[in-house]
């Protein structure tokens, strides 16, 4: 009995361990053959209008897909972009992910760009966005509102 316990406990242990060094999480939205894990966005200043949006993209499927548009329920406009500040550029025909491949659109590479903001992204809020995919077809998400500002105590929680 104390060396089951001993078992459990080191187990337990480890996966804590593994979970705050960067391990790969579970997806928290599938569609098709699409694993999506971890959508989220900064909180944003007052008045801002536009934010990056950031996930994980992981095709298990066996034929490539692409993520082609989306909505943002607190933006004008959703654009699928590459590159930072000035040099952000369009993806011309949307976001190719390969047969086993795990793409990440986050600050250093591809992102989201939701443009046209109505209003500033809280930090702890959730917002809902629809993003697009040509074979998986369109699935509902939330952005998790991460880190960035501080709540300016006047927008209604999502």
């Amino acid at each position: 009995m104390m060396r089951q316990t001993k078992t459990t406990l080191l187990a337990l242990t480890l996966a804590l361990i593994a979970g705050g060094t960067g391990a790969p999480r579970a997806a928290d939205y599938v569609v098709g053959a699409l694993q999506i894990a971890h959508p989220w966005a900064p909180a944003t200043p007052e008045g801002a209008k536009v934010a990056p949006g950031y996930l994980t993209i992981t095709n298990t499927g066996r034929e490539a897909d692409r993520l082609i548009s989306g909505s943002f329920v607190d933006a004008g406009h959703v654009e699928i972009v590459t590159g930072g500040g000035k040099a952000t550029q369009a993806i011309a025909g949307g976001l190719v992910i390969a047969p086993g491949e795990t793409v990440t659109l986050g600050p250093a590479g591809p992102h989201l760009m939701f443009t046209g903001l109505i209003g500033p992204l809280e930090r702890g809020n959730t917002a809902q966005s629809i993003l697009r995919f040509e074979k998986a077809g369109p699935i509902v998400l939330e952005f998790a509102i991460e880190g960035g500002g501080q709540k300016s105590g006047g927008r209604r929680g999502r």
